[in-house]
């Protein structure tokens, strides 16, 4: 009985994510895959992404010790 209520319950069920078939529209050939990316040069002029220099000193990147890099070049401990 569970089995067959549990089978009857997956026949209705409906996915909630659709996929597109065959990828994105309109992009068939090499030159439409290209042209239809922004330009890398337009997409580094924008004003709103920030590069890791340019983040305040509380963002920083804490320095690594020699210990901790030897630890990272050889692997883990040895």
């Amino acid at each position: 009985m569970v089995l067959r209520t549990a089978i009857v319950q997956s026949a209705k069920r409906i996915p909630l994510i659709k996929f597109r078939k065959g990828g994105y529209p309109g992009l068939t050939a090499a030159g439409a895959q290209a042209s239809s990316f922004p330009n890398t040069l337009e997409s580094k002029n924008n004003p709103a992404v920030l590069e890791d220099w340019e983040l305040p000193p509380r963002y920083w990147r804490k320095p690594i010790s020699v210990d901790e890099m030897e630890y990272i070049n050889r692997g883990g401990p040895a």
